[in-house]
């Protein structure tokens, strides 16, 4: 990962950070290798604060945040999203929710993008 890259993605990944410790965090662990914070939460109320539904999981910067209800899939799913952040550093959550706005979470391309790794 370029350093560029990271430094730009710092400020989602201290609010992907502080979303995890506010959400009933269960562990964290670090990922050396691809710089990424994983944390097992109890609930992910962000999410269905803002799309009405449970999900498995959401990626914000650096950080990846895990629901109860992930499964082995899910990590894989969300690092793909880390990816997406590496490709369009600081300004991918405005491009996700301009894509969710337009068509849905389903027909979303990024989250279609991240079927090929479901």
């Amino acid at each position: 990962m370029k350093i560029t890259t990271f430094l730009l993605n710092i400020p989602w990944t201290f609010l992907g950070f502080f979303i995890a410790l506010i959400s009933l965090p269960q562990n964290f662990k670090f990922n050396h290798q691809n710089l990424v914070i994983v944390a097992k939460v109890k609930w992910l109320w962000l999410s269905s604060f803002l799309i009405g539904r449970k999900v498995r999981g959401l990626t914000l910067g650096n950080v990846i945040m895990l629901s109860n209800a992930a499964i082995d899939k899910t990590l894989n799913h969300e690092m793909t999203h880390i990816k997406q952040f590496q490709r369009f550093p600081l300004i991918f959550p405005l491009l996700y929710c301009l894509d969710f706005a337009k068509n849905g979470y389903q027909a979303n391309k990024f989250e279609i993008e991240t079927l090929g790794f479901d």
